[in-house]
């Protein structure tokens, strides 16, 4: 998820481990020694922002002293590969989904050329690129799962610091059971194409394994009995592409070109959500909160179009 749209729905974004982490990334900086490396990747659709990922995972690489260190308790590698492969996705999702495949094939190339030309003189080994993500049909499921897996840890020790977090963060967590339904119907198995390799270890965090453990457990599980389902519970994985679509990007010909642009639609169906609300006495099922996110999605999407319009 994009670091502007996810902070206005997770308070604690930024002090997770995978956003950080992403974080960095994305402020890689003094890319002209690495941008001709990744020259070839020009020819492709937004050529500019996939050969510019290219050339921070070089410089990344080029300076890296995280990945290969054992003493992590994750696996920062793996993160880095979610994070270049989501950025490809996110530049090709409009185009036939080869064009994906193919950049990441290309782009493994250069990668792999570096680090044996580059790399090897100074002895250290550094992070790969996972040959056969493209093949996980799932691998937005698996980089959420593997982000949560990453992050649990360290932030539920937080909460002793943060006791006011607690809730925010039993909501994330609850929110985690759907992403454990989808690989309950192919986990446990060794075969990697339909189970994450290392799934016991993540089902150790299972929202039904550690919610009772956070302070707050017995005031959230007598709210979430008494309280009916809201647009609060949105699943992160909807957010998240609701954050990479064309709907986000200013510069999208779509917002130039046509003025029933889908942020003009999609503000017209969160605002009846709140009209059906409110004209079937239903207003006590939408909490204040899910009002608050309809009105941030609602006014971001408005201040896009705005941008949009203007550039006419």
């Amino acid at each position: 998820m994009l670091p502007f749209i996810q902070s206005l729905f997770f308070s604690f974004s930024n002090e997770l481990n995978s956003q950080r982490f992403y974080n960095r990334l994305n402020d890689i900086r003094g890319l002209r020694a690495y941008v001709q490396k990744c020259e070839e990747l020009s020819s492709f659709h937004n050529g500019r922002g996939i050969k510019n990922t290219c050339a921070k995972l070089l410089k990344y690489l080029d300076f890296d002293t995280i990945s290969t260190n054992k003493d992590n308790k994750y696996d920062a590698c793996m993160l880095l590969n979610f994070w270049v492969y989501r950025r490809l996705f996110d530049y090709l999702q409009t185009v036939d989904e080869r064009y994906l495949h193919q950049a990441y094939a290309n782009l493994q190339l250069i990668w792999n050329d570096f680090s044996n030309d580059k790399l090897k003189n100074t002895g250290n080994e550094t992070c790969r690129p996972i040959h056969n993500l493209s093949l996980y049909k799932d691998w937005k499921e698996r980089k959420e799962l593997y982000e949560y897996y990453v992050d649990y840890d360290d932030f539920s020790k937080t909460l002793l610091i943060w006791p006011d977090k607690c809730k925010e963060f039993y909501e994330y967590v609850e929110r985690k059971k759907t992403l454990y339904n989808h690989f309950n119907t192919g986990c446990p198995s060794k075969d990697e194409y339909r189970c994450p390799k290392f799934y016991s270890e993540y089902e150790k965090y299972h929202p039904d394994k550690v919610l009772h453990q956070l302070t707050c457990h017995k005031e959230m599980n007598k709210k979430g009995a008494s309280s009916p389902a809201s647009v609060g519970d949105l699943s992160e994985n909807t957010l998240q592409d609701m954050s990479s679509s064309r709907t986000f990007s200013p510069d999208s010909s779509q917002l130039k070109g046509d003025r029933t642009h889908p942020a003009t639609k999609t503000g017209n169906i969160l605002l009846g959500v709140v009209v059906t609300s409110l004209t079937s006495g239903a207003l006590y099922r939408v909490n204040i909160k899910s009002l608050i996110i309809i009105y941030r999605i609602l006014f971001f999407k408005i201040f896009l179009y705005y941008i949009a319009i203007k550039k006419k």
